[in-house]
């Protein structure tokens, strides 16, 4: 009966075979399993959907005229297509054996954001008094992308850290992009319009913010990763 506890050949009493085969068991529990990338992304976008609801209790309800052309809804409905796939791609990503492809998952929805902006602003009739056409205006974009995308991407970041072994600057980067779209997203349901040139270099500047806090959280991983394996 070799691989028995030597307690057990000695012949114990029947109390401390029944604590043995309790903590046995105890053991041999299967370890929980995290929910499916799907799931988790599904659960961040909910967040983004209770950001949405916040600011229309705080009076920005979704604003749904303005003449805004169909290249503004063009670049809402991409940025917000890209919130939810590249936060799945980056959820997918966590998981062993999974390519690296999965990154190129939100790239037409992205593309899609990116030129559809770009569109609205060379339509722009020379002289129209679009929103962000000023130093001011633009700042306030910034200032709305940037304090909808950081908590998101706080977010996100606690939602991975589960994963921190399998995170890579690539999944780090699907997260900051999903941050990113989604706040433009919100931005443009709750005042769409057509975007000035000084309102794209917002955009640009809060994405590059937000990819840039990505590649720093790379080092927080590292770290987690180093005290999970001491």
């Amino acid at each position: 009966m070799a691989g028995y506890p030597r307690e057990y050949h000695a012949g114990m009493g029947s109390d401390r075979q029944e604590a043995l085969i309790s903590r046995l068991a105890v053991e041999a529990r299967p370890e929980r399993r995290p929910w499916s990338p799907a799931a988790r992304a599904m659960l961040w976008m909910d967040a983004v959907l209770l950001v949405a609801a916040g600011l229309a209790i705080a009076g920005m309800p979704p604003a749904l005229g303005y003449g805004a052309s169909v290249w503004t809804w063009s670049a809402l409905g991409g940025a917000t297509l890209t919130a939810l796939l590249a936060a799945f791609a980056a959820f997918e990503m966590t998981v062993p054996g999974r390519s690296r492809a999965w990154a190129l998952l939100p790239a037409p929805a992205f593309v899609l954001w990116i030129v559809a902006s770009g569109v609205g602003c060379l339509a722009l009739p020379g002289g129209a008094d679009a929103w962000g056409d000023t130093l001011a205006e633009a700042g306030q974009c910034l200032r709305f992308l940037l304090m909808i995308s950081l908590p998101l991407l706080a977010l996100m970041l606690v939602m991975l850290w589960r994963s921190a072994p399998l995170v890579t600057p690539g999944v780090l980067a699907m997260g900051a992009i999903a941050s990113a779209g989604a706040a433009a997203g919100l931005l443009g349901l709750v005042h769409p319009h057509d975007a000035s040139l000084l309102d794209l270099g917002a955009h640009a500047v809060a994405l590059a913010i937000v990819l840039g806090i990505g590649a720093f959280a790379q080092t927080w991983y590292s770290a987690g990763r180093r005290i999970s394996s001491q």
